[in-house]
């Protein structure tokens, strides 16, 4: 599966992870992802995954009948969400930084200025 197809379609098969470079969309601001920190909230350090890893947000590409043909946004949307994704795991060393699920978006805005 291609990073564009996982970013249009979610699909249940997908490998790839799901990450944003974005500590508000992390929180849910405006999010419609599942989750929305049911389960806590993580720090990636990027360089630590050993997989490949794809930064949506920056430069993704999108074949044209995509664009044309279906009318969905996959940039627009990766740029949104500044998405990045990593494919099929994240080691535990990637795993710079653990949230509980209900800490503040201040809290973690501010624990990330310390790094």
């Amino acid at each position: 599966m291609l990073p564009w197809h996982h970013i249009a379609f979610s699909a249940d098969d997908s490998p790839w992870i799901s990450l944003t470079a974005d500590p508000s969309v992390m929180y849910g601001a405006g999010s419609t992802k599942v989750g929305n920190g049911a389960n806590g909230y993580i720090a990636v350090d990027l360089s630590r995954v050993s997989t490949e890893v794809v930064r949506a947000w920056d430069n993704i590409s999108v074949p044209s009948y995509v664009r044309d043909t279906m009318g969905i946004d996959v940039p627009g949307t990766a740029f949104r969400d500044r998405e990045v994704l990593a494919k099929w795991r994240l080691p535990s060393e990637a795993i710079v930084r653990y949230w509980p699920p209900g800490t503040s978006i201040e809290k973690i805005l501010k624990d990330l200025r310390r790094k």
